[in-house]
């Protein structure tokens, strides 16, 4: 009886989402860091992922429009604006790509600058309207939620 009642679930259980974005490190998809919401607008969290990168080449997840291309504090920043007005921006990078271009999923946008990591990474942001979110689901990586027992 167990094994019809896991072979059932299993079956009920919807496949991971597809990526509809490429991702933006060269190496294994893995997420260094998480994304974690801010409980304020201005409180401390982590606006992002950070995603581990083998190499320095950098490319574009999305297509759109390079919106800014520069630096913040001591940082290059490079930021895409997608069709639907999503801000994806990543980071520490050199940006290869001015403002203003018009860059295709996949393109390579930048070099990847060591030190927001204690490997290699970049932070890769979403802003969608004035809210960050998680790009999880853009880069097929939805965490499952997972039921405990009570005990």
């Amino acid at each position: 009886m167990p094994v019809i009642a896991f072979l059932i679930l299993t079956a009920l259980i919807p496949p991971h989402p597809e990526a509809i974005w490429e991702w933006p490190t060269s190496g294994e998809h893995r997420v260094l860091r998480d994304f974690q919401a801010p409980l304020t607008p201005w409180g401390s969290g982590h606006r992002g992922l950070d995603l581990a990168a083998t190499g320095d080449t950098i490319v574009a997840p999305v297509a759109g429009v390079i919106t800014f291309s520069g630096w913040v504090v001591n940082r290059g920043v490079i930021t895409i604006t997608s069709a639907e007005g999503h801000r994806v921006s990543m980071e520490p990078v050199t940006a290869l790509v001015p403002s203003g271009e018009r860059v295709r999923a996949g393109e390579v946008i930048a070099e990847l600058e060591p030190g927001h990591c204690p490997t290699l990474c970049v932070h890769l942001g979403l802003r969608v309207g004035e809210d960050y979110r998680s790009a999880r689901r853009e880069l097929g990586i939805l965490k499952r939620a997972v039921l405990l027992p009570w005990e």
